[in-house]
């Protein structure tokens, strides 16, 4: 199988991702003020979510075309999902056109959010753009482009194949980053200086790592999975 897996389910989601050029026809907005954790079910998406103090704190869903055939055929696109605020919860599900609708919409995510928010994403496909300081990271998908700039407090991930780029600031090294699939693709860096352990556990992997492995450090780095790549800077 090797790494062919992985490389058709990214394509399709790094498809969507180009064809973000559309005008959005409508857009539904919560204001995030408060909000502790963030929790994102539903059809994929495109997410992008900043976690900082010194911004407008706003989640913003929109629908915008994408495919082949919304050139053709452009019904309205509309942002089907929802956006509930429980406590202090942000409840998000993302919801697409169906297979009959030819505008083929896609769901934009872009949320603000207060520094050290907790985020849960459990959607069969999308690609994640996290910027900013946060707590725990729970991820379930079956496909997946992941990317992290900034700090969390632990990470979690687990899915089919996926790509995971994470690159921590240290503002707050996370405690364990756990990460198991089947076909992974995982580049990991941290602050020059930083101690870190690690396993790998796959039935093929490739390990390019520039730190040592200390026993007992923190953060403590898990990898499982069938076929596995790992970079550990």
């Amino acid at each position: 199988m090797d790494y062919m897996l992985l490389s058709i389910l990214l394509s399709a989601i790094l498809t969507l991702s180009g064809c973000s050029n559309g005008t959005s026809t409508s857009e539904k907005s919560v204001a995030t003020d408060g909000i502790k954790s963030v929790t994102i079910s539903g059809d994929a998406s495109l997410i992008r979510l900043i976690a900082k103090d010194d911004q407008k704190q706003l989640a913003v869903m929109s629908a915008k075309p994408s495919g082949w055939l919304s050139g053709w055929f452009y019904n309205d696109c509309k942002s089907k999902g929802e956006m509930i605020v429980s406590g202090q919860t942000l409840l998000i599900k993302a919801q697409n056109s169906g297979w009959y609708d030819l505008s083929e919409c896609s769901t934009y995510l872009q949320i603000n959010l207060p520094r050290n928010a907790g985020v849960t994403i459990n959607q069969p496909a999308f690609k994640g753009d996290l910027q900013g300081q946060f707590a725990d990271l729970n991820i379930e998908t079956r496909a997946a482009d992941i990317s992290l700039q900034g700090s969390a407090t632990s990470v979690r991930i687990r899915g089919d194949a996926f790509r995971t780029r994470l690159q921590f600031d240290g503002t707050t090294e996370p405690q364990q980053i756990d990460i198991a699939g089947r076909a992974l693709d995982t580049s990991l860096q941290f602050p020059k200086g930083t101690a870190v352990s690690y396993r790998i556990h796959a039935k093929a992997s490739l390990l390019d790592a520039k730190l040592p492995n200390t026993q007992g450090a923190k953060p403590e780095i898990v990898i499982s999975g069938d076929y596995a790549r790992t970079e550990i800077r």
